[in-house]
């Protein structure tokens, strides 16, 4: 399966999963934000020129420009980029691809990828490469990856045994209240040895099924040490590494066993936990800050 052919499916997941959004909304929630936002404040440049790499709907480049940020987004859905502008027309947002950025070398004071680089099948190093020659010696990056935790470590192959089989019945999905899959079952087989094909041995691949396109690659979970190691193989110094964690982790490992029902029909952002869930919280959080976290948040500076 071509390249191209992922960045295709890339493009249809994103933009089906922004759709949803209000951007407006977007926008005012980022002031709440407590994963990225204050590594924001802290460490990006003011004087500087920063570059979202794979910006969404735009919401970050449009609040820290009201800031006082000097941002220029790049995103691979044009409908993203068009309804940035058609809500914020004097923002810099622009449709580009995150693996072959349209700037000069050594151009970004700062930069910053949230959610971006688990997306690509090929893995992470093209996306690094272009952050390296994009940003000026001395520039600061702030990354996010989803985090390949210990508790994941020992899930995932019994959820490939235990869940995955039932995945596809027809009637399991009836019943769970999804709908029919209807892809060609002889087209999906084809496409998901293709996927097989091109997986990283070393990273945990997350491949779903979609409804109507079938099985499609999703993301790549990371484990910490692993990504240390890419980074400074890229010349960048590691100035914090933070495991973040977020009640998404409950809902994607175990659906909405762990959440008070009064708040799964509200937005991601407003999950909160059970008594059941807050327990089992508290547990994992005793045994490691790296056992059920949801990401690792990097903060990381081009040598000079």
């Amino acid at each position: 399966m071509r390249s191209a052919d992922f960045t295709e499916d890339i493009v249809y997941q994103w933009q089906k999963k922004w759709s949803e959004y209000d951007l407006r909304q977007a926008v005012e929630n980022c002031q709440e934000d407590t994963v990225g936002f204050p590594y924001f404040l802290k460490y990006l440049p003011k004087k500087g020129l920063i570059l979202e790499a794979g910006c969404g709907l735009g919401q970050w480049v449009v609040y820290l420009s009201r800031l006082g940020y000097h941002m220029i987004g790049v995103e691979i859905v044009p409908d993203c980029v068009q309804m940035c502008k058609t809500h914020f027309p004097n923002v810099d947002v622009r449709v580009g691809d995150v693996r072959n950025l349209p700037f000069p070398d050594a151009y970004f004071d700062g930069y910053i990828s949230i959610g971006v680089i688990e997306h690509m099948i090929e893995g992470p190093e093209s996306i690094l490469r272009e952050l390296k020659r994009v940003i000026k010696p001395g520039g600061i990056a702030i990354i996010t990856v989803p985090a390949y935790n210990y508790f994941l470590r020992a899930w995932y192959p019994l959820r490939k045994f235990i869940v995955e089989p039932f995945r596809k019945n027809h009637l399991i999905r009836k019943v769970l209240g999804k709908p029919a899959l209807l892809y060609d079952k002889f087209d999906g087989q084809i496409k998901s040895i293709k996927i097989k094909k091109q997986l990283r041995a070393e990273l945990w691949p997350i491949v779903g099924i979609d409804a109507v396109k079938g099985p499609i690659f999703i993301e790549y979970k990371y484990k910490k040490g692993y990504f240390d190691c890419l980074l400074e193989s890229f010349d960048f110094k590691i100035i914090e590494s933070v495991p973040v964690h977020h009640p998404l982790i409950f809902q994607d490992t175990f659906g909405n066993l762990f959440f008070k029902k009064s708040c799964l029909k509200n937005e991601k952002n407003n999950l909160q936990l059970n008594i059941l869930g807050k327990i089992v919280k508290r547990i994992f959080d005793q045994v490691s800050p790296h056992f059920f976290n949801y990401l690792y948040l990097y903060v990381v500076k081009a040598k000079i």
